[in-house]
């Protein structure tokens, strides 16, 4: 899998569980936990533009990025979990519980797929954008265990 390709993978993956974040949002009375999803939301749609904006490293310097470590296939695989956990939410196949642990279970199967595991980076200054990320988003699972604790 070509890397601009991979890219743009990670980052449709970030924007589904970014919304995926704002539905689940949506469908809670508990004002807490709708802003802890409202959070979770806006950082995945700040991984998706740090992501977009890799890209534009990708163009201006290739040799800042190597080969992928995983396979397009998974990373598509994972792509296609989430967007239908994000249409399952939307059409509200999915209340508002199971919903939290599919996204927990994403998040969870999705640290692999993260860029700082996923593709070889060159730059310690990108390295180190993509490992904050990966970081964010093994903090997600733990808000997604508390809110899970509460009786919601």
């Amino acid at each position: 899998m070509k890397c601009l390709d991979f890219l743009d993978d990670a980052a449709a993956l970030e924007d589904a569980l970014a919304e995926s974040y704002g539905l689940l949002a949506g469908l809670t009375a508990d004002p807490g936990v709708s802003e802890k999803l409202n959070r979770l939301r806006r950082e995945e749609e700040n991984h998706a533009r740090i992501i977009r904006t890799g890209k534009n490293y990708v163009r201006r310097a290739p040799d800042l990025f190597g080969e992928a470590i995983i396979s397009g296939a998974e990373l598509q695989a994972g792509l296609a979990s989430c967007r239908e956990v994000t249409a399952d939410i939307r059409s509200a196949r999915l209340p508002f519980r199971e919903g939290l642990v599919r996204l927990a279970g994403l998040e969870d199967q999705f640290e692999k797929i993260h860029l700082d595991s996923a593709l070889e980076v060159k730059d310690e200054n990108l390295g180190r954008l993509f490992r904050r990320m990966a970081r964010d988003d093994r903090e997600h699972r733990v808000v997604l265990e508390e809110i899970l604790q509460r009786p919601v």
